[in-house]
């Protein structure tokens, strides 16, 4: 009698969360369906919207500047994952294989630059940057980006290597294979999709950033701060075509790094 007393109960609760998880879906992605909607709007607003056009996205691929931008926010994007591989693995080997007092807090200081507002990053670095008299630059915008993505890099391959163990190594090490040879042929091949999954990661988080970027950026710009800057003169129907290539360019690499991170979580 209580078991069937319960079970209704049980069902109209999974029911509310299903709405709720729906409303919630709703909230989060409705935003950027509308930005897709308006790109394709013949006219300045959706309101009164009869029929489609690729009107904007023609004008987005005449206009140089913008594409000019786009090149340097790839660079930058590729250049801080490059940097950030380099840096990110060897503090991950560094955290998980070498035992030292105050390693937690060691984490939590690496963690910072990802953690503090940007707005915070951006004004340190730069005053950082004019005390010492640099100008602003790519190179200027490449420190402020290398210094968030080198902590995604070091966690996302930290946990996978605390997952793998030390036993493949030692067993490598028994066959003959000297501490190169290991780290080459054993342990690179079975972080790979974890660097992998985090490089994607990064990118994606480099390539979208735009409050430090805006503090580090001189004549040399960002995708992002020159749409910011395009917003301030009003909203234009080619905003939101870029609006809608940017969504549908990082939805395939969350979709790659989501395919990445779980081959990483299955194996072994």
């Amino acid at each position: 009698m209580s078991n069937q007393i319960k079970a209704p109960k049980i069902e109209k609760r999974g029911t509310v969360l299903k709405i709720y998880g729906l409303l919630v879906f709703i909230f989060l992605y409705l935003p950027l369906f509308v930005v897709i909607i308006f790109s394709f709007s013949p006219t300045k607003t959706i309101v009164g919207m009869s029929g489609v056009t690729i009107r904007w996205y023609k004008e987005l691929f005449q206009d140089k500047e913008l594409f000019k931008v786009l090149l340097h926010s790839i660079e930058v994007g590729v250049s801080a994952v490059t940097i950030a591989l380099i840096f990110g693995t060897a503090g991950a080997f560094f955290i998980t294989k070498v035992r030292f007092p105050g390693k937690g807090v060691l984490r939590t200081l690496v963690m910072l630059p990802f953690i503090l507002p940007g707005i915070i990053m951006g004004l340190t670095f730069l005053i950082f940057i004019k005390n010492l008299n640099i100008s602003l630059s790519m190179l200027t915008i490449l420190m402020g980006h290398v210094s968030f993505t080198t902590p995604l890099v070091m966690f996302q391959v930290s946990a996978r290597l605390q997952r793998m163990g030390p036993n493949f190594q030692y067993a490598a090490q028994d066959l003959g294979a000297n501490p190169f040879k290991t780290l080459w042929y054993v342990t690179l091949p079975m972080i790979r999709t974890a660097m992998i999954g985090a490089a994607l990661l990064a990118f994606t988080v480099s390539f979208d950033e735009i409050v430090i970027s805006y503090f580090l950026t001189g004549t040399w710009t960002t995708l992002p701060v020159y749409l910011y800057g395009m917003l301030r003169f009003g909203l234009s129907p080619k905003v939101y075509a870029v609006s809608g290539l940017i969504l549908l360019f990082s939805l395939s690499l969350i979709l790659l790094m989501t395919r990445y991170m779980g081959k990483s979580a299955e194996e072994v």
